[in-house]
């Protein structure tokens, strides 16, 4: 009886800390940077939470090209379907640099055109690559309170199993 109340207090307090957030909090939007191929060569997430009053996302959560963590940004632009999360972005515009100040990527990929272009410079202005890319399909990932949840309800019934 003492252990059910404990865990039933653990939980309500647990919970309350995990969900500073309204329930209906938006997920991570992930994609992956794709070569003709289908080989990856980066990542973009983004969190649905971040969007300006039009409806754009103007941060990441995670922006990786050819293995370089992107840092400075000159321009970032995203747009997604509020309707159809599963569509991903619809259109992509970003002028950034690398974490290490090395190289610069300007691209830009539009769901209409069904691929993107990207230019890749050194940071002192020196024109490197350029080609096409594509996005992956999309990943969505909740917010870390909901598995928190999931886990407490099933913590809870293994619990009401044992008991019984």
């Amino acid at each position: 009886m003492l252990k059910s109340i404990l865990f039933a207090l653990s939980a309500l307090v647990l919970s309350s800390l995990a969900l500073p957030k309204t329930v209906q909090a938006a997920p991570i939007m992930t994609q992956e940077f794709l070569f003709e191929d289908g080989t990856s060569f980066g990542v973009l997430s983004v969190d649905l939470d971040n969007i300006d009053e039009f409806g754009h996302v103007l941060q990441w959560e995670t922006f990786e090209l050819f293995g370089f963590t992107i840092g400075e940004s000159f321009l970032f632009l995203a747009e997604y379907n509020p309707l159809n999360l599963a569509a991903g972005f619809t259109f992509l515009n970003f002028d950034v640099n690398d974490i290490s100040n090395s190289f610069a990527f300007q691209g830009f990929w539009d769901s209409a055109l069904g691929e993107g272009f990207m230019d890749i410079f050194s940071t002192d202005g020196q024109f490197l690559d350029a080609g096409p890319f594509y996005l992956s399909n999309v990943t969505l990932v909740s917010e870390p309170a909901t598995l928190f949840l999931m886990l407490a309800a099933v913590g809870g019934l293994l619990l009401r199993r044992r008991q019984g």
